[in-house]
């Protein structure tokens, strides 16, 4: 695999296929196909680049190189966005499709209506990059340097024995030279290969510090209130712990879309409450969804001309949420209505208001769907420029967004599902749906996507709950979700309230402290569901098990 050979490329056009062995170049009536490897350190850099002789429409576009792979092997399937599952699997495995009955409800959160996707078992996938694990062997490492052109998924496919790096340009129309594929093929230990990434993105340095904090969510969700808020800060407060950011999570707002239309139980207001936290020695931070609106907002009901459609013409649903009163939809972010709306939304958040984090939600929302002059890609890409042009200085934590689009724009963001107050949710894995909320999923996507920490931006893993009221989790499931994103995570939140913590939590507390600046070095799976973590003060074995046990144990 490395370097690459019998790597060959095929580009359909709507009336001609070209087809490429590399390295070289080819020219037909509708343009010249490139295809060139570059060294690098550590491995190569492959580009294919199309220049159409006038407009065409390009249908598909992928290389295929062989591969044989090993039962023993594993693949990092990095998902389609924050939430979806990213384990390393054996190439035996498979990524199932939603279920039926739920893709009206969950079908666009992921990547289910991408038609060109196999989903049988033998076929593994992953966007933006992925890792070959072999045992004693370096990391084999693919990583897109493209992604705010077309999304690229690398398609491991064991049943056929070739890997297939496919671009997501079909449906596009072209006029002028277009990169369609670049990407590294890298071999070496887990920080060799990130930091040559790294490098080769060219990203601006990080400005954000990692950070420790306090949102509503996970503890009270919708039903917030200043009141809430107050109890919490107070708590804080009198036990002197030190925390960067208090943030207020979904409920202030009387409706998805709605973002200055304050809810009766903040009855000062926004601003008072943001001054409140600040006065306590936090900065505060708000939760706002600025690509979707519920079917209650009254920016639904006045501007349906902000709303996408489908392919019927009719306002393009993304979701249901029983917590936003049923369905919200997905909003037409290059419209100028919506960008004048969000410029005003963001002004007044952060400029009179006051608040200096903004955790921005559901940005998936914006790229469901290419059109014929944009990407997935590109459409994401222009979203969270123009929402990071708006935020001025404030800090940034995405959510629920395709990751590589945001490198370079992010201060913080989520890497994994939304933890829950269970285990698993049996009725979302029943259903397949890779982007449900979990603390099983939220653990093992965190460790497949920890190298991007300090890298891309801060990682923000989701929160650790160690209370004791409202919760389901056993005290091992609670101390594992802790030490692990104390270790993995640069982004330490919880939405407890702190004057409930006994012993045991105050423990665990004083373990966050003895061990939050540790540098993770490498994770090695050594098992299903089973990794090592080596650390330069020491190092720990993790079992995940799917439905219960669990164990994080250090190695003497």
């Amino acid at each position: 695999m490395l370097p690459p050979s019998d790597l060959t490329a095929t580009l359909q056009l709507t009336r001609q296929t070209i087809r490429l062995r590399e390295p070289g170049s080819v020219r037909t009536s509708a343009g010249l196909l490139e295809l060139t490897h570059t060294p690098v350190p550590g491995g190569v850099r492959i580009q294919l680049v199309f220049t159409p002789d006038g407009p065409q429409l390009i249908e598909a576009c992928w290389l295929e190189q062989p591969v044989s792979l090993a039962p023993t092997d594993r693949i990092l399937c990095n998902g389609f966005q924050s939430w979806t599952d990213s384990p390393l699997l054996s190439p035996a495995a498979g990524i199932p499709q939603l279920r039926r009955l739920a893709r009206p409800f969950m079908g666009y959160s992921g990547d289910y209506h991408i038609p060109w996707i196999r989903r049988q078992r033998g076929y593994l996938h992953s966007w933006s990059w992925t890792e070959l694990r072999r045992v004693g062997q370096p990391l084999l490492f693919l990583g897109s340097l493209n992604e705010n052109q077309a999304y690229t998924c690398f398609q491991w496919q064991q049943a056929t024995g070739c890997l297939r790096i496919q671009s997501d340009c079909g449906g596009l129309a072209i006029h002028q030279a277009m990169v369609l594929l670049d990407f590294l093929v890298l071999s070496g230990t887990t920080a060799v290969v990130y930091d040559r990434w790294q490098s080769m993105l060219g990203l601006p340095p990080l400005r954000a510090q990692p950070a420790r904090g306090w949102t509503s969510w996970y503890q009270h969700y919708t039903n917030i209130s200043a009141d809430i808020i107050t109890d919490n800060l107070q708590a804080y407060q009198s036990r002197g712990d030190v925390l960067d950011f208090f943030q207020i999570d979904d409920g202030f707002q009387t409706a998805v879309g709605d973002w200055l239309s304050v809810r009766p139980s903040f009855p000062a207001g926004m601003k008072a409450v943001a001054d409140e936290i600040r006065q306590a020695g936090f900065a505060p931070g708000l939760w706002l969804a600025p690509c979707v609106a519920d079917k209650r907002s009254r920016l639904l009901a006045e501007h349906p001309e902000w709303l996408q459609k489908n392919s019927r013409g009719k306002p393009l649903r993304v979701g249901l949420n029983p917590l936003w009163g049923g369905w919200f939809y997905a909003l037409d972010t290059q419209h100028p209505g919506w960008r004048d709306n969000m410029r005003a939304v963001f002004t007044t958040v952060i400029q009179e208001w006051g608040f200096e984090m903004l955790k921005l939600d559901f940005l998936y929302a914006a790229a469901i769907f290419p059109t014929a002059t944009q990407t997935r890609a590109q459409l994401m890409r222009e979203t969270l420029l123009f929402l990071r042009e708006i935020s001025g200085e404030a800090y940034l934590l995405g959510c629920g967004t395709p990751l590589a689009p945001g490198f370079g724009i992010f201060d913080y963001c989520r890497i994994g599902a939304d933890i829950h107050l269970q285990w698993e949710h049996q009725l979302l894995r029943w259903l397949r749906h890779r982007e449900r909320v979990s603390t099983h999923v939220a653990l093992r996507t965190t460790i497949g996507r920890w190298p991007l920490a300090g890298r891309v931006w801060r990682n923000d893993p989701d929160v650790y709950l160690l209370r004791d009221e409202n919760s389901q989790l056993t005290f091992s499931e609670r101390s594992l979700v802790h030490r692990l994103n104390t270790l993995l995570g640069e982004v330490l939140f919880t939405s407890d309230n702190v004057s409930t913590y006994g012993d045991w939590q105050n423990q665990e507390l004083a373990w966050q402290r003895e061990w939050l600046s540790t540098q993770v070095q490498e994770i090695t799976p050594t098992g299903e569901g089973i990794f090592i973590i080596v650390t330069a003060k020491g190092n720990f074995q993790v079992t995940l098990e799917t439905d219960h046990a669990l164990v994080f144990l250090p190695i003497p």
